[in-house]
């Protein structure tokens, strides 16, 4: 089982990369095999293949900050609420997600699985409110 501090700094090291946009360090945390699901609700991607995409798409400037301290467990999951600054078609967007991943022995994702909905997307005049 992997230890809490395997949890806290992949987590945080997967918050890290979101922030330098690198796909090579975000996919080293990931094992062969791994799934994410980002929204929860449109679709389980191979993890190599979604990273790539997901952040291929950021505006650059893009910014993932956390709400509260990165949440470990007893056994092999991990959660963590952040809050995403980026832009689309040059209006500033807020998006407030919870990440929940798991992991293997090795310490490593397993499962990421992204939670937010309509009501956690803000845009415009609206994201200066956040």
């Amino acid at each position: 089982m992997p230890t809490e501090k395997q949890l806290h700094d992949a987590m945080q090291g997967y918050l890290d990369a979101l922030n330098r946009a690198d796909v090579e360090a975000i996919t080293a945390l990931f094992s062969d095999g791994a799934t994410i699901e980002d929204p929860v609700g449109t679709g389980i991607h191979p993890a190599a293949e979604g990273l790539a995409r997901l952040v291929g798409a950021l505006p650059e400037g893009s910014t993932f900050t956390l709400d509260s301290p990165i949440r470990t467990s007893h056994a092999n999951g991990a959660a963590m609420a952040f809050t995403v600054r980026t832009e689309v078609d040059g209006a500033p967007v807020v998006i407030h997600s919870i990440d929940v991943m798991q992991f293997d022995e090795d310490g490593l994702i397993t499962e990421m699985r992204a939670y937010y909905g309509p009501s956690n997307l803000r845009s415009g005049a609206a994201t200066t409110v956040v």
